[in-house]
């Protein structure tokens, strides 16, 4: 009966020992490189995307109007968290976080 006992508890061990080692095996890639370590997700927020000058309207008393993505824009003017600082016949200047960005229209799309 005694060794029934110890037959018993061997059992018990080994299988616990398993159990153990298989959950720590399922913890990591068996196909990845040795030493490889998974990379975290980036909590880095994305800036947003500078918006696209489709065309600039000026009339006669230069007062200008910019088309960002397909949307008009005067001077002072916010869009995508972007604020229109600058319009001329021929670029838009964009400023954000202290940051300036200068679009400039491409294939003559002024419109006077």
């Amino acid at each position: 009966m005694h060794s029934a006992i110890n037959r018993l508890l061997r059992r018990a061990v080994v299988i616990s020992a398993l159990m153990v080692s298989v959950s720590a095996f399922a913890n990591s890639d068996p196909t990845a490189p040795l030493g490889f370590t998974p990379a975290t997700p980036s909590t880095t927020k994305k800036a947003p995307r500078l918006p696209r000058l489709q065309a600039i309207l000026c009339d006669g008393q230069s007062q200008c109007a910019a088309i960002l993505n397909g949307l008009s824009r005067k001077q002072g003017q916010h869009i995508n968290g972007f604020v229109v600082s600058k319009i001329d016949d021929s670029h838009v200047e964009l400023q954000r976080g202290g940051k300036r960005w200068t679009l400039t229209v491409f294939n003559s799309q002024l419109v006077q």
